[in-house]
């Protein structure tokens, strides 16, 4: 079995990585506007990516507001699905929570990806949010 790489962290190599990654994911895959995707937010994150050689294969980041913790921009390469990256990389970022004193995680899904953020131990935290591009995002809740 090939051996993956977890970095983490907020250098810029790792960010510019994440960002090449969303990109691909959000922007050409999934037609997502580009300010929804790239909001300014990364400099305050810390990004988790998963590397195949030189390559991120997958990748998450998480912004925190006094122990209340935001999981976002989730995603996995198109040609590495069902490999379990995402819940490896998830796993990452809520050790990393954890062992930083965090107190509760707070993501919002796309809807179709709810049950995989039920696994982990996230439950719905309000209402939906519907878009007219047909998004559909649920609002979730772990606590620690």
């Amino acid at each position: 079995m090939e051996e993956l790489e977890i970095k983490i962290g907020c250098s810029v190599e790792l960010v510019t990585a994440a960002d090449k990654l969303r990109y691909e994911v959000f922007i050409d895959e999934q037609n997502v506007p580009y300010d929804e995707i790239f909001d300014g937010m990364n400099e305050k994150s810390v990004h988790f990516v998963i590397f195949d050689e030189a390559s991120p294969i997958a990748t998450a980041r998480a912004l925190n507001d006094n122990g209340s913790w935001r999981i976002g921009l989730v995603a996995v390469k198109k040609s590495r699905r069902g490999e379990h990256l995402g819940e490896k990389v998830m796993h990452e970022a809520i050790d990393y929570i954890t062992s930083h004193n965090g107190h509760e995680i707070l993501l919002t899904a796309q809807q179709e990806v709810r049950p995989f953020y039920e696994r982990l131990g996230f439950e719905q935290d309000g209402e939906l949010i519907s878009f007219e591009s047909g998004f559909v995002l649920v609002p979730m809740k772990r606590s620690l």
